[in-house]
């Protein structure tokens, strides 16, 4: 019997119409491992994003843009129907309403309070029932909570909760509850190993006003206060008659079960995210340095693979580029598992090989290699498109327009406070007019050691709309996707920094990494791109030349070489 058949036997005995599965867990947004992958445990779905609602005669599975081929490849068709929708509860309710579904069951772990008071406002004809996990796909690994240096968060422990204190006073409350695990890790500089390519610490942090802060989470080892959940829901119910901020959007519906009456639960955004947001002196010193280092290790991947690739595979390219990143200072590991996606692989956007899908490289295709690496000092994020062979008119065509793309949104400048939502129009606007277009965003947030994919700026026509400040980090990430030929991506990761306009903000580059040059067409160019990207490879081959060989330092200097 498969996963959505079982699931149907409970439906009926739980007298239910349908029955919702999110991809996360109780940390809303955070990694998982994939042994805690409920969709792909569904229904074979392996991406990072979705949800998948089940009925008696029916099972969709919701995915945006950047999934819709991956999962279209990795589903049974005849078991499950993929809808490029973007995965949201409000979106299987409107689905459910075709079908006059009544009483719908989901896991209140999963869903942030404010998504489901939306939900049970907007669907007042629908029930909707907490009947936990369905999938028993729980969190059991050990975490060993280790701490990060002053030298590298720029920032003490006792400073930050100087600021949640301070923020208390001022909310006259008495309690804040973090429940994102990247606020928490930032807010007490602490990490863990138990994810693969987040250092984040999966936990929540009740941070009292009298500067007390305790940690609640699964198999804690630490020397900080803590607790496991059943601490956490009694600790909640006996708060009494206190004032309890949260943030309703990225805090599980289900701790307002754990509240009783004379708790005042007030709705606060979540401070930390904002706080860490803008990098300190120190945190961007070391975003600089970081991505030096990765740019060398990424840079001499890229002499290797130049005359290696015959006879190589994805899987292949993955390993050789782990290597020479796992040779460089403060390499902790990936900060995102390897995206290497040969001639059609590359047209999926979130595309990982695997011994299945696993392509040889050859002659007169493209190479999509999206990689970052988490080092002690900061976190990278770069994707280069390269050309194995000979390139095609239409690709050569397509990279420059991607290019085009990414320098529009690269040489921006916006006053302060401009949200993601409007920048995210420069970088399309070049293949708008070209009859382009890709369907994710054009960039996200970073971390300094911690997720890669970090908020609250983005820059996406459905992102936030937070407004940018001073030294936040984003990525800078336009595409074009051909399906069953190739798939093109330049993304650089940039900071803002003042303007010379006053009131204004524009990037710097953080990625120091080469860019094809065999795959532009120069007469498609403004002189304005052209000197763009001379200056940015001059500015590569400055910062990389003094760590590479004699043999590396003449290939960098071809490739950085002036267009």
């Amino acid at each position: 019997m498969s996963v959505i058949e079982e699931i149907r036997k409970k439906l009926k005995s739980e007298n239910l119409d349908a029955y919702v599965v999110a991809h996360g867990n109780r940390y809303i947004g955070q990694d998982i491992l994939p042994s805690e992958h409920k969709l792909q445990k569904l229904c074979g779905f392996t991406g990072s994003a979705g949800i998948a609602v089940i009925t008696e005669n029916t099972a969709y599975l919701l995915v945006d843009g950047r999934y819709e081929l991956q999962a279209r490849q990795e589903t049974d068709s005849q078991e499950i129907e993929v809808m490029d929708l973007l995965p949201r509860f409000k979106n299987v309710c409107d689905l459910l309403k075709t079908f006059g579904t009544v009483n719908v069951g989901y896991d209140a772990w999963c869903h942030s309070a404010a998504e489901m008071e939306f939900i049970k406002r907007r669907y007042f004809d629908m029930k909707f029932h907490d009947v936990g996990d369905w999938l028993d796909c729980g969190l059991n690994n050990q975490i060993e909570v280790m701490e990060r240096g002053l030298e590298f968060s720029g920032q003490s422990r006792a400073q930050k909760v100087a600021v949640i204190q301070n923020m208390l006073k001022d909310q006259q409350a008495d309690y804040y509850l973090f429940t994102s695990a990247d606020s928490v890790s930032w807010l007490l500089n602490i990490y863990a190993g138990d994810l693969p390519c987040s250092p984040v610490v999966r936990t929540y942090a009740l941070a009292a006003k009298n500067g007390e802060v305790f940690l609640y989470g699964d198999n804690l080892k630490t020397d900080l206060p803590s607790g496991n959940w059943e601490d956490f829901s009694e600790r909640l119910a006996k708060l009494g008659e206190v004032k309890l901020m949260y943030d309703a959007h990225n805090a599980p519906e289900k701790i307002k079960a754990f509240v009783e009456d004379e708790t005042k639960l007030i709705k606060a955004p979540d401070i930390c995210q904002m706080l860490k947001a803008e990098k300190n002196e120190v945190e961007l010193k070391g975003m600089i340095d970081c991505h030096i280092r990765d740019g060398v290790a990424l840079s001499k991947f890229l002499c290797w693979l130049e005359e290696n690739y015959h006879g190589k595979t994805e899987l292949d390219a993955v390993a050789e580029l782990h290597k020479f990143r796992s040779e460089q200072k403060y390499f902790w590991g990936e900060s995102f598992n390897t995206i290497a996606g040969f001639a059609e692989n590359g047209a999926v956007v979130h595309y990982q090989p695997s011994e299945k899908t696993n392509k040889e490289l050859k002659d007169d295709s493209l190479l999509l290699l999206d990689s970052g690496g988490q080092y002690l000092d900061g976190t990278t994020d770069v994707t280069r498109t390269i050309v194995l062979g000979k390139p095609s008119k239409e690709m050569i065509r397509d990279f420059t327009l991607v290019l085009q793309a990414h320098i529009a949104l690269a040489t921006a400048h916006f006053p302060v406070g401009t949200s993601g939502m409007k920048l995210d129009i420069l970088a399309r606007r070049p293949l708008w007019q070209n009859g382009l277009d890709y369907k994710h965003g054009t960039g996200h947030g970073v971390a300094c050691f911690g997720n890669v994919h970090e908020g609250p700026i983005s820059i996406s026509a459905n992102g936030s709309d937070y407004g940018f400040k001073s030294n936040m980090v984003v990525s800078d990430e336009p595409g074009v996707y051909k399906e069953n030929e190739y798939g093109i991506r330049t993304e650089n990761l940039l900071y803002t920094t003042e303007s010379e306009h006053r009131g204004f903000l524009k990037f710097n580059i953080l990625t120091k990494v080469p860019i094809d040059k065999r795959l532009i067409d120069k007469y498609m160019l403004q002189s304005g791109e052209q000197m763009w990207l001379n200056n940015y490879h001059q500015d590569v081959y400055n910062c990389l030349a003094p760590y590479m060989n004699e043999k590396e330092k003449m290939w960098l200097k071809d490739v950085c070489s002036p267009l």
